[in-house]
């Protein structure tokens, strides 16, 4: 005899319409995310320090870059990519399938979060949003670094656990008053810390908002509630403790990353749009004239705080300058129009708070407040990215709320009953009538919604393609060209010397760091530290270090080097030079 199936929760959730959705947009984002990287990006900035990390990491040659130690990344990116070498064997391969990976799993736990603070309508509208972003889709392949898909990952989990951890505190009828979650969360902003050392300000913002409102609502003394909330802590300590280990093992400090204040220090640079006051700041020799400062123990003798205390007022001027940028950066039409602020503003004005929407409000804006902590370094739209996702939520809140209040006001208009007065105190019916109390479910709240959510992504699908081109008009392909050649035509063990990773990362060969000297000092650093090729690009030698501008031409060079092969660009040329002994 066949006993019938049973029904489970599981069945349940696959019969219902809301899971079913959720997987068409996974499987649209895997698809949207795939076709961007059809374009022909290079590896560059950050990015190849990471993966030449990853790499190094497991093929036995240690956590290092340069061969020393390298204790400005934190390991968690190189991790994820390196661990998938020895089955590749392709470090731009692995980046690529993080990015798709990690940046479609988003979706789960903001659709989650979504879905717990403004319903299931909100949520599904935020997700799509999300998606088909193109400040999250096309532009992430060339911001240079590639890490803010896993980044956006494991923080939103985060946030979806901390918030899980809140309801249960202050439900009855939760048996473990949250200790899971809180655990899970601290656990969480471990890894975001191991993969941005910024995220550890979540935590401290995060538990203390859960401390504050237990403490608010009368439960934080039950002693469940003090207990998950120190095994939360714990769990994020126990995460971060090798790393926190391994800095203090070659620094011999407790530092939180160890590029906060030479990262300060250059970034006047980039405030003031001066690549070569940014170069010099990171590559001048330190000194014994033994390693450039960003490999230096020089760098640590940067205090931000002394530097800040020594010119307040440069330090509030700079801040506000950045404040300008980003605003420019923030409400471009390729990223989030200015006039979406209207619906930001509807969603969050147009009924009153009461406790609990109030505390949903403070919650998202502390998602969001960690990232002000740039403003007074410089301005990248990659360091506010924890930012996009919410403002998305926000931005499909107020469009729910618009259409509700559309609804709504057209069944007043055709109400027969008499119309307020201004100043008149709305009635319980009334006020339900104005959208006080419950949002619209009518049939056109439904179709403005409808509308508004396909021409908003629509916009968003038209702008991918337009991203694209304007970061592949920022690549530099005659570097991964000399990377190759370098690749194919120099010994397996040859040192490279240039400015950057990105030629050293194509040549899967060593790499040292060229200074931002004068000449003299310059070459006879290259052959101190042995260097066997010479790597130099022509932006690098008439812009960021115009001293060396001799290096340009290849015809005749400085009697040190020779020339062996040019690569060119519409960027300009990469020349490759072969030491002299």
């Amino acid at each position: 005899m066949v006993s019938e199936p049973t029904d489970n929760s599981t069945t349940r959730a696959i019969r219902r319409p809301e899971f079913w959705i959720l997987l068409a947009m996974l499987l649209a984002s895997l698809v949207l995310r795939t076709l961007v990287l059809h374009a022909d990006r290079v590896v560059r900035w950050d990015e190849p320090d990471y993966l030449i990390l990853g790499r190094n990491l497991f093929t036995g040659q240690g956590y290092t870059v340069s061969g020393r130690p390298e204790l400005h990344y934190v390991p968690l990116f190189p991790i994820v990519t390196g661990v998938l070498y020895p089955l590749t064997h392709n470090m731009k391969l692995n980046s690529d399938i993080a990015f798709v990976l990690f940046g479609s799993l988003l979706l789960l736990p903001f659709y989650w979060l979504s879905k717990r603070l403004s319903g299931v309508r909100v949520a599904v509208m935020a997700a799509i949003f999300l998606c088909l972003f193109p400040a999250l889709t096309a532009a992430v392949p060339f911001w240079g670094t590639m890490l803010e898909p896993l980044y956006l990952f494991v923080l939103f989990a985060a946030f979806a656990a901390i918030w899980l951890a809140w309801e249960q505190q202050g439900s009855a009828a939760a048996p473990q008053r949250g200790s899971g979650a809180c655990v899970a969360a601290g656990g969480l902003f471990g890894l975001a810390y191991l993969t941005k050392p910024e995220a550890i300000l979540y935590v401290v913002l995060m538990f203390g908002l859960l401390l504050l409102g237990n403490a608010l609502r009368r439960s934080l003394w039950n002693w469940r509630t003090i207990l998950g909330i120190l095994t939360g802590l714990l769990a994020f300590v126990l995460v971060i403790w090798p790393y926190m280990s391994f800095l203090y093992q070659h620094t011999g400090r407790i530092m939180i990353t160890g590029k906060l204040g030479v990262t300060y220090v250059a970034g006047q640079g980039a405030v003031d749009r001066d690549p070569g006051l940014y170069d010099r700041a990171l590559s001048r020799l330190d000194e014994a004239e033994e390693e450039i400062i960003w490999f230096s123990p020089d760098r640590f003798k940067y205090s931000i705080w002394d530097i800040i205390k020594a010119d307040p007022l440069a330090f509030l001027r700079r801040t506000w300058q950045n404040i300008n940028t980003l605003e420019e950066l923030l409400f471009a039409r390729e990223v989030f129009p200015f006039y979406f602020l209207v619906f930001l503003a509807v969603g969050w004005f147009a009924a009153p708070w009461d406790r609990s929407r109030a505390a949903k409000e403070v919650f998202l804006v502390a998602c969001v407040l960690p990232v002000l902590i740039f403003l007074p370094f410089h301005i990248e739209l990659r360091y506010f990215a924890p930012m996009l996702p919410v403002l998305l939520l926000w931005l499909a809140r107020g469009i729910v709320a618009l259409a509700a209040w559309l609804q709504q006001t057209w069944e007043n208009l055709r109400s027969a009953s008499p119309p307020l007065r201004y100043g008149d105190a709305p009635q319980p019916q009334a006020a339900e009538h104005l959208g006080l109390v419950r949002p619209g479910r009518g049939r056109l709240s439904l179709a403005l919604s409808i509308l508004l959510l396909i021409l908003i992504s629509t916009y968003f699908l038209v702008l991918q393609s337009r991203v694209v081109n304007a970061g592949l008009a920022g690549m530099n392909p005659s570097r991964r060209q000399a990377g190759l050649w370098l690749k194919a035509n120099s010994p397996a063990d040859a040192l490279i010397m240039s400015r950057d990773t990105e030629v050293p990362f194509y040549a899967e060969r060593r790499w040292a760091a060229a200074p931002n000297e004068e000449y003299e000092r310059f070459i006879a650093y290259v052959r101190k530290r042995g260097a066997d090729y010479l790597i130099v690009d022509e932006r690098e030698v008439t812009v960021i270090r115009p001293q060396l501008r001799l290096l340009l031409d290849e015809a005749s060079p400085p009697p040190e080097l020779q020339h062996v092969y040019t690569a060119d660009d519409a960027r300009g040329k990469t020349i490759v030079y072969k030491v002299l002994y």
